[in-house]
């Protein structure tokens, strides 16, 4: 393992069996209690129960394209892709991590932040993870220049009251049974830490087979009643859904080919960069959450549980 990521090995719990009892070498670590045995490639641990997993070592150990393709051929199509001007804007991400920042900092002098679906930088997250003060665990269902453990957010590897913080930035859409990730992402929190979701509404699949789902507002505060909230919103608007769905439209009737797909994107984003900007005029309209691209929650873990009857009140 090297220096820099064997922060990464404190607070593991087996995958299998839940036993803090863990021998690691350069290969692979072993639970001392089950006798699992997971493998490290490229000193990145892959910490997954293969039996309870959607994903298996296999995956990894041949380096299989998951939710990325990690190919050269894909890795060099990425790079195209970064030409051409994005589908939406973001309007809060940037904020919402500064705040993020402060409020972990005031909340203890060295947190312990994991970031679930952390192969590459989320939105607007280049300030947070920039503070020396915060220890970062980035982990991913996929390899990527950031990723430093492989686990399943169905099954967190590690101890209970845990971590200060957990990130969730577009990863809730991705998984099979979100209520088990949520539960987990709980689990693994310290008091009083924090959880923060930004997650998908009025967007069009864009994970092929690893996107299930989508949450209205009312829907994700239901999925997140176990944290008291501290603010949400929207990050991306209507008019940054309307943009989804132009480009959609656009790949519905004309994308055939990997080619002209990439074209039509260009060509989307191109005449229709003006769609995001009435994100502006709509967030005025509280009302405009209902129909917003995509939304987010800070909360903070609570003993309280929101009833049925509390979500439906919630809508306001």
């Amino acid at each position: 393992m090297t220096m820099a990521h064997s922060h990464i090995f404190e607070g593991l719990v087996c995958p299998v069996c839940n036993s803090q009892d863990f021998t690691h070498t350069d290969n692979q670590s072993v639970c001392s209690n089950c006798n699992s045995k997971f493998p490290i490639i490229n000193n990145i641990p892959i910490l997954i129960n293969e039996e309870r997993s959607i994903f298996s070592f296999d995956d990894f150990i041949n380096q299989k394209n998951l939710f990325f393709d990690i190919s050269n051929q894909g890795k060099f199509i990425n790079k195209i892709a970064k030409l051409i001007p994005p589908l939406g804007r973001n309007w809060k991400s940037k904020t919402n991590f500064k705040n993020l920042r402060t409020r972990l900092l005031a909340l203890d002098k060295r947190p312990k932040v994991l970031v679930l679906g952390g192969s590459i930088i989320g939105e607007g997250m280049q300030a947070l993870l920039e503070e020396a003060n915060i220890t970062f665990i980035e982990s991913d269902v996929s390899f990527g220049p950031r990723t430093q453990v492989v686990l399943d957010a169905h099954a967190i590897p590690y101890q209970d009251n845990y971590f200060d913080c957990v990130i969730a930035q577009a990863v809730l859409e991705h998984v099979v049974n979100p209520q088990k990730c949520v539960a987990e992402i709980h689990r693994v929190l310290k008091p009083k830490g924090f959880f923060y979701a930004e997650t998908p509404f009025m967007q069009q699949v864009h994970g092929k087979a690893y996107d299930f789902t989508r949450f209205t507002r009312s829907g994700h505060r239901s999925l997140l009643r176990n944290f008291e909230e501290i603010e949400s919103g929207y990050v991306a608007g209507p008019g940054t859904a309307m943009a989804w769905t132009y480009e959609y439209l656009l790949l519905s009737i004309f994308g055939f080919s990997s080619k002209i797909n990439f074209l039509i994107k260009a060509w989307a984003r191109i005449t229709g960069f003006w769609l995001p900007l009435l994100d502006l005029l709509a967030k005025w309209n509280t009302r405009s959450i209902d129909a917003a691209s995509g939304l987010y929650f800070l909360g903070s873990k609570s003993d309280y549980s929101l009833s049925d009857k509390e979500i439906i009140e919630y809508y306001k």
